[in-house]
């Protein structure tokens, strides 16, 4: 039988676990009633307390506390500060949760290898970020800009999740031409409001890939980047849960209308 993740983890014993697995000690019943309180999981369910079930957003906060800890364990936390640092690293738990899952389903023994990370040249992201702003970036705005971000000074390539941030930052520095840059993790969560949700290197720098996917539709797995060039970020595990996906199938272009639609009455906009 397929494994529910969101079922099993939800679970109050099978959480707590996990967590100390990942903070790497054990935790106390008051901490981790103090724990409950940060994710807004204390209230009465008319159940033992090891019987208790927690919500999908509620089992994300432990688990990103528990991170949070274990990096950081004498920064004071407050529930704001633990909301933010969750919905920057949010799509980390999805690729998490999805490895995990296709490793138990499938019956997989030894645990999948990590795929490299993407890098993407620095000249290119400079191109793109010259293009949102409309003019080319000096060379001391644009070491300033690397600099901010942790990038060695002659580094040549990135990882795609800086280069998006830098895109992301070329956008913010449009919009806000006088204002001083807010922190790299304020940067991450603003990327995810509906202004700039699907901000990204490929949606910013070229239209090539948009137009021949309007032309002659694409496939399942290029329709979250489909779906961005029209400003939804969408997962592959939010696809899968809207029903009827597969990342195999090819998607005609009324398919890709139709699921345009579903996304805007998905997200109200």
């Amino acid at each position: 039988m397929p494994l529910v993740l969101e079922d099993w983890i939800g679970q109050s014993s099978n959480l707590k676990n996990q967590c100390e697995k990942i903070r790497g000690a054990s935790i106390s019943e008051r901490t981790w009633r103090d724990w409950e309180r940060l994710a807004g999981a204390v209230y009465p369910q008319g159940k033992k307390v090891s019987e208790r079930s927690y919500t999908p957003e509620q089992t994300e906060l432990l688990l990103c506390l528990a991170w949070y800890r274990k990096c950081y364990p004498r920064v004071k936390v407050t529930y704001r500060s633990l909301r933010n640092y969750w919905q920057s690293n949010e799509y980390k738990l999805e690729e998490v949760f999805d490895a995990f899952c296709e490793a138990v389903n499938t019956k997989q023994q030894k645990q999948p290898q990590k795929p490299a990370p993407k890098l993407i040249a620095l000249s290119s992201v400079k191109k793109s970020c010259d293009q949102i702003m409309n003019r080319c970036i000096s060379r001391n705005c644009w070491a300033s800009w690397k600099q901010f971000l942790g990038i060695p000074k002659y580094e040549r390539y990135v990882e795609e999740g800086k280069a998006s941030i830098l895109v992301y930052m070329a956008c913010w520095r449009h919009d806000n031409p006088t204002k001083k840059f807010p922190s790299v993790r304020e940067l991450m969560v603003m990327m995810r409001t509906w202004s700039r949700r699907a901000m990204s290197l490929e949606t910013a720098s070229s239209g090539k890939m948009w137009h021949a996917w309007r032309m002659r539709g694409c496939k399942g797995r290029d329709l979250p980047r489909y779906l961005a060039t029209y400003g939804y970020r969408v997962s592959f595990r939010t696809l899968y849960k809207w029903g009827e996906f597969s990342k195999r199938r090819h998607y005609s272009v009324s398919e890709l209308s139709n699921w345009i639609k579903l996304a805007k009455e998905k997200y109200g906009t």
